[in-house]
């Protein structure tokens, strides 16, 4: 067989660096720092705001509509129709007030809706 008799040598992956850096990095390395990264960008209250839409939303929110998640401080919200839409929209300062009362002023700053297809 072909390696018989040769060190066996270890299967890590190799990621070849950009710049002043042309040896190969291990993988392990890379994802740690990509890991950190996005770690610091995620909001543990958007999760929290949508498990938790029936407690706190407003009026006809939590019947009309289902929160898709939030995207530079803009929700998006799912709703069943263009009728839904349409009342749902004029409240929209109702459940922003909201929001801001739950989860602080910086989670969400405006709402987009949706008519699910």
């Amino acid at each position: 067989m072909v390696g018989e008799g040769r060190e066996r040598v270890g299967m890590r992956a190799k990621y070849l660096g950009y710049g002043e850096r042309k040896s190969p990095t291990e993988i392990s390395e890379v994802l740690g720092t990509l890991i950190e990264r996005a770690a610091g960008k995620i909001d543990v209250r958007q999760g929290e705001m949508i498990r938790s839409w029936s407690e706190f939303a407003p009026g006809d929110w939590p019947d009309q509509s289902v929160p898709i998640g939030i995207r530079d401080k803009t929700l998006l919200v799912e709703v069943a129709n263009g009728t839904a839409g349409t009342l749902l929209k004029y409240q929209t300062e109702q459940l922003l007030y909201a929001i801001k009362g739950v989860f602080g002023d910086d989670l969400v700053t405006s709402i987009r809706l949706r008519v699910s297809r």
